[in-house]
């Protein structure tokens, strides 16, 4: 197929398009952006050729892109398809709501002026690095860090200087009274205390809605979030205590980052970005999702230290929760890998199933019938050890949270010797199936981890701050947690290697290659 005589393409596109599907079977023959079995679907993930080839721009074949001839040819096909070409006004809408992503939105100075923020497990990774988010981006807020021991509280401040000066509260995360005693006097709680894993009870958001204080926590553990909004969710609303459960960076940014293009596939935004949901749609557009699958990466331990591998250790005794065509199923922990390509920034990375709390909560509040998640890991022989922890140690001991802190305590030497070497990048990557057959995706690299989730917690912070949280526990995905995901996301995005929604997958792919002639692979 040749673009030179684009006049011809246009007379084929009027014709039907006859022709292409020789070029389909080509492109679906080339290395597919996922590689593996999926057993939840009992399909092999390949790139297939669309339903309607060339309905929209992102059908086209790599191999065929020209530059030149590609913006006119897409612009007379979506003449010709206009109600078809989903994920071109996926792509547009995405534009004109997003904007510049990568410019900080302002915060004003009155935001936090005046407010306590207590954070509890301050002096972790996690914590530390939300606090010193906060400190540059509201400086008017007051932080307090929450620990057990006052030597917890002075390793933080030497590992991070920034930290100096910073109030320290010590509390027992594991206490109603101690946690209530410390939260009486502050104007938001946050949770950062991991891990959440094994956890069967949820105190610190228990003693928030007591003391009737705004609550956030970073849990990444299916039954503690569950717990939390099935428990706590009435008891927040009539206490009016806005909650948001699993505001992290994944889970957290990334279910907010499929909300959005679920909302923006569902025509639930007006013109100015705003979420109107189910009241604002045009019901003759609208399209709704048909799979949803997050796939996440970190190098080593992303500079999160032993609490990341304690919870992986977790998980490894934990059977996954997925969901295909409606239903739930189960699988084995760190099972059924898929060889991802995260993009330009990170490459194809293999990612195993995990059993984490956006599956669920996007089946129950998204309404998506096939949602699965996936993590990976560098260098290769930690995905290899997380498989045969999976599959050799007893559950029983995957299950006990005091063996298992003593082993992670065990195996961090090792893992401090490693991640130096392979530094901290994180990236995720959540994928989108329509049920006319478009795709879309968003991607999110950023080179440290350690920093990326301060950043994106600090961003969950300023919404409760600016009263864009509801009363009620909330996942981020739920419309009452985010009065605008636009913002977030702006705010959570700051200092990523690269930021993207609503693209169709040859654009999230790794860097096209010049054939020459004009022609891309």
């Amino acid at each position: 197929m040749s673009f030179s005589g684009l006049q011809g393409v246009q007379s084929s596109v009027k014709q039907g398009i006859p022709g292409v599907q020789a070029h389909l079977t080509a492109y679906s023959k080339r290395k597919p952006i996922f590689s593996g079995t999926d057993t939840l679907s009992s399909a092999h993930l390949t790139c297939q050729p669309p339903a309607q080839p060339f309905a929209c721009s992102s059908s086209l074949p790599r191999r065929f892109r020209h530059p030149q001839a590609f913006k006119r040819l897409t612009h007379a096909l979506c003449t010709r398809h206009t109600s078809q070409c989903r994920m071109c006004t996926l792509k547009c809408q995405a534009k004109q709501h997003s904007a510049n992503m990568q410019t900080a939105p302002e915060v004003s100075p009155e935001v936090g002026k005046g407010k306590k923020l207590l954070i509890i497990g301050g002096t972790g990774r996690v914590g530390s690095s939300t606090a010193d988010s906060l400190r540059q981006t509201h400086p008017n807020l007051t932080i307090i860090l929450g620990s057990q021991s006052q030597e917890s509280y002075d390793a933080a401040v030497k590992n991070r200087p920034s930290l100096q000066g910073l109030a320290f509260s010590k509390v027992n995360r594991n206490d109603l009274q101690s946690i209530m005693s410390a939260v009486k006097d502050c104007d938001l709680v946050l949770h950062c205390a991991g891990p959440f894993q094994r956890k069967n009870e949820c105190l610190v958001l228990e003693a928030a809605i007591q003391a009737k204080k705004p609550y956030i926590d970073v849990c990444d553990d299916n039954d503690y979030a569950a717990r939390a909004k099935a428990d706590y969710h009435e008891k927040a609303k009539a206490a009016g205590v806005p909650a948001i459960t699993s505001g992290g960076i994944y889970p957290g940014v990334s279910n907010v980052m499929a909300a959005h293009m679920v909302s923006t596939a569902r025509r639930e935004y007006d013109a100015e970005g705003h979420f109107v949901g189910k009241d604002g749609v045009n019901k003759s557009e609208a399209v709704q999702p048909k799979k949803l699958q997050y796939f996440y990466y970190t190098a080593g331990t992303g500079g999160v230290g032993p609490t990341i591998m304690e919870t992986s250790y977790l998980l490894a005794g934990t059977p996954v929760i997925a969901y295909a065509d409606g239903k739930q199923v189960n699988a084995k922990p760190v099972s059924q890998p898929l060889t991802v390509d995260f993009g330009k920034g990170l490459g194809r990375k293999t990612v195993w199933l995990y059993n984490l709390p956006e599956v669920e909560s996007a089946f129950k509040y998204m309404k998506v019938p096939n949602v699965s998640a996936r993590f990976g890991t560098d260098p290769a022989f930690w995905n290899w050890a997380m498989v045969a922890t999976a599959r050799f140690v007893p559950v029983k001991i995957l299950r006990d949270r005091a063996k298992i802190r003593a082993f992670a305590k065990k195996t961090n030497p090792v893992i401090k010797l490693v991640d130096p070497l392979i530094g901290e990048k994180v990236g995720m990557r959540v994928d989108l199936e329509l049920e006319d057959g478009s795709k879309a995706c968003g991607v999110f690299i950023h080179k440290k981890l350690s920093d990326s989730a301060g950043t994106c917690i600090a961003a969950f912070v300023d919404t409760v701050l600016t009263g864009g949280t509801k009363p009620g526990v909330w996942f981020p995905e739920e419309p009452e947690a985010i009065a605008d995901r636009m913002r977030l996301l702006q705010q959570a995005s700051q200092g990523c290697i690269r930021f993207e929604l609503n693209q169709p997958p040859w654009k999230i792919e790794s860097d096209a290659k010049q054939m020459g002639m004009g022609f891309y692979w």
